[in-house]
């Protein structure tokens, strides 16, 4: 996927991102109680879950902050499929690619 570029006057066209639709039983609870306010995560609440910005410098931003390894595997599994974004719902599919936390 090419990365978007910036609106100029000679390119217009819209920006389009995707987001890797990831059932909630991929957070452990602790994670998942304090997910957007872990320093350097862009999480917001949706209702159901959150929808959180996959950054591409993940493993600089990771370390640099101290991330849990789960939420380190899931932004590298987002990226690695080409997602910019997580959709964290509890009605998504799992997946075997991510360990899953009983409440």
């Amino acid at each position: 996927m090419e990365p978007c570029m910036p609106y100029t006057s000679h390119h217009r066209s819209p920006c389009v991102r995707s987001f890797l639709d990831l059932c909630t039983s991929h957070l452990s609870t602790p994670v998942r109680d304090a997910l957007d306010s872990f320093e350097g995560v862009l999480a917001y609440p949706t209702g159901h879950g959150w929808l959180m910005y996959a950054p591409e410098s993940v493993e600089e931003r990771a370390a640099a902050f101290g991330w849990p390894e789960e939420l380190l595997a899931i932004v590298k599994l987002a990226r690695a499929h080409g997602c910019a974004y997580v959709l964290f719902d509890a009605d998504a599919e799992e997946t075997d690619e991510l360990p899953v936390f009983e409440e």
